[in-house]
């Protein structure tokens, strides 16, 4: 009786990811919504999203490219890089707490696949990423930084982290909806991590055991398996194996925990 019943619910979480996969033009069209929604009324409209980045990275890397006495010149581009690609990571993990809680409205009335609103959010992010990423090539262009082909190798990077994303926003997601505290833990955990991640400085730079800052971060790997080919160099093989391993352990966590607790989200919010 007991498998049985677990049987049925695993049953039902393969069903409600392959209803969700099929209902991409309800979360395409709830993604661009929202997009829509918060530039509502902007003269720039989307594109402020681009304009905030571009001000962010002229500011910091005039500041960090002093600090560091690193030529401007190799140091924006590596910032540009890097922190456009932070910014879809924490964003996908910053929004992800909330997924559930957002669709409040829409679970309520209506019996909707549950994996339906951790893609809008995957592709709300990734639209945001496709305006930030923008101002890479300009950057390049600006301090005459020749493309490479790596870049290609940039995209199955994005799938990457479109895979653990998913995987984060699932456990995020049914986590904050029965704790509330979580999304506010999550964004300081972030915080935190931000200046433990190479971001603003180079892997290069710490020696010896100190290393394993980086080679341990989860969140270096997928960070670097995107922005080092958009600088025009091969990831290291380590970096795309420790992203493989962490993708297989949310995928430990988190499908048992969607089958487990799927039924219960809506009593939750």
């Amino acid at each position: 009786m007991v498998n049985a019943y677990a049987e049925e619910r695993n049953a039902r979480a393969w069903r409600d990811l392959a209803q969700g996969l099929a209902s991409w033009r309800i979360w395409s069209l709830l993604a661009l919504n929202d997009i829509r929604q918060r530039y509502r009324r902007s003269r720039f409209g989307q594109f402020w999203i681009t304009i905030s980045m571009a001000i962010f990275v002229t500011a910091i890397g005039f500041v960090y490219s002093t600090l560091f006495r690193t030529p401007l010149a190799e140091f924006v581009p590596f910032l540009a890089a890097n922190y456009v690609v932070w910014f879809l990571i924490s964003g996908i993990v910053t929004e992800s707490t909330t997924a559930f809680i957002q669709a409040e409205a829409y679970l309520r009335q209506e019996a909707l696949p549950k994996t339906i609103f951790v893609m809008r959010m995957l592709l709300r992010n990734f639209i945001a990423f496709g305006h930030n990423v923008l101002i890479v090539p300009f950057v390049f262009l600006f301090f005459a930084t020749p493309p490479s082909w790596a870049a290609l190798l940039a995209l199955p990077g994005l799938v990457l982290i479109a895979v653990a994303g998913f995987l984060v926003g699932l456990v995020s997601a049914i986590l904050s909806a029965r704790f509330r505290d979580l999304p506010q833990i999550v964004i300081n955990f972030l915080q935190v991590l931000f200046f433990v991640t190479p971001i603003v400085w180079r892997p290069e730079q710490l020696q010896g055991e100190h290393r394993l800052v980086v080679d341990l971060n989860p969140f270096a790997a997928f960070l670097r398996v995107v922005s080092e080919p958009l600088l025009g160099r091969v990831p290291p093989a380590s970096t795309y194996l420790t992203a493989g391993l962490s993708i297989l352990v949310l995928a430990a966590i988190a499908w048992p925990l969607f089958t487990r607790y799927r039924g219960r989200i809506v009593y939750w919010l």
